[in-house]
């Protein structure tokens, strides 16, 4: 028997014992691929979003809790346009709607003479105009999704719309969104004159001075609202903060949990395994082999707990993404970084519970070990 040999043959020895702590490392590698992949996604498709309709700046109520659920004056938006620095600025309404299907989707209202319908990518059919304030436009994804095209109608909220076009859209949140003149959107959720953000651009996005002056005059004129650049904004919400919150702390509690099944699995290894150490240090193995073996069979475990947890994760990902409901609304952020971070984290839980057992091995008298039974 070798060095590398010894821990291979006691792991393989307790096979039931091993492949149950090998899972609950795969679990806890798979719910932080998971929960941080899918947190991850919803700030990065947000930003993708506000940069799909050209938004350097975005301004929301002070201390709204999320975007949705603000009310702001529209007319505020004039005020905004004539703040030195800013280009253009537009009150845009969202919120979370039912549709006919059933499914909650996103529903976003616009000016009809704002310079976003200008930009859509259209697919199929035209945007909502003055000819038909009462039309509504679809991401592709959801088009697809409830097989409708221009000229079809779709209730949404309770109320009939004549969908004018199909648009395809950077984010996955907005490919799945039906997209609604202002003042149809206003009247649909009763909320008259009301708007839950206002997106601003800039004259010059890549002058940084030119930028933070504008931030500072936007915040001196509305000291009622918060100005965030699009780029930060996912990171400074309440809502974001809280997912990535919620995604750590229930990774950390499941790696904490087997950081308990490991260590318990190698104590009783160790337990199990006195006479052998005993022998191995009376042919003269060093105390130092003997810790470095424990702790090997610790990285070894969780070696291949990493291994199946990315694999686990991947698939769980893979199967969030399938759901009808979810599918549409999160995209998650799974990195290289992200998979390289959670196996470095379940292979040092593995070297961190080796280091007591190994030591208890250390710490016995050889001659002792070999005169008990």
């Amino acid at each position: 028997m070798t060095f590398l040999t010894l821990p291979v043959k006691n792991l393989a020895s307790h096979r039931v014992r091993s492949v149950l702590t090998a899972l609950g490392i795969a679990a806890a590698v798979a719910s932080l691929l998971a929960l941080v992949g899918l947190s991850r996604g919803v700030e990065r498709n947000w930003v993708v979003s506000l940069e799909g309709k050209g938004t350097h700046i975005i301004g929301l109520q002070k201390g709204s809790i999320e975007m949705l659920s603000a009310s702001l004056d529209e007319t505020l938006a004039e005020g905004i346009r004539r703040v030195p620095g800013v280009a253009a600025a537009t009150a845009g309404l969202g919120d979370l709607v039912e549709l006919e299907s059933g499914q909650m989707t996103l529903v976003s209202g616009w000016p009809l003479d704002s310079d976003f319908w200008k930009t859509l990518n259209l697919t199929a059919g035209k945007a909502p105009d003055e000819s038909a304030p009462e039309s509504v436009a679809l991401g592709e994804t959801l088009a697809n999704l409830l097989a409708k095209g221009p000229g079809d109608s779709i209730q949404v909220g309770g109320r009939d719309f004549k969908i004018a076009g199909v648009t395809r859209q950077a984010s996955v949140l907005d490919d799945r969104s039906v997209l609604i003149p202002l003042a149809t959107m206003q009247r649909l959720i009763g909320r008259e004159g009301k708007a839950s953000g206002f997106h601003i651009r800039v004259a010059h996005p890549e002058d940084a001075e030119q930028m933070v002056r504008t931030l500072a005059r936007l915040a001196a004129e509305f000291p009622a609202l918060t100005f965030v650049e699009s780029g930060e904004i996912a990171k400074n919400t309440h809502v974001t903060r809280l997912l990535r919150a919620l995604a750590w702390s229930s990774s950390s509690i499941a790696l904490a949990m087997a950081f308990v099944a490991v260590l318990n699995t190698l104590l009783m290894s160790v337990t199990e395994r006195m006479r052998e150490f005993g022998l191995l240090c009376a042919i003269g193995w060093k105390t130092s082999r003997v810790l470095a073996m424990v702790v090997l069979e610790g990285f070894l475990l969780a070696a291949a707990g990493a291994a199946a947890g990315v694999g686990l994760g991947l698939a769980s990902i893979r199967w969030i993404m399938r759901h009808p409901q979810l599918g549409g609304l999160l995209q998650p952020d799974v990195t290289p970084r992200l998979v390289f971070e959670a196996v470095l984290l379940a292979l040092l839980l593995g070297v961190l519970t080796g280091l007591y057992p190994a030591w208890r091995a250390t710490r016995l008298d050889p001659i002792r070990l070999l005169r008990s039974e």
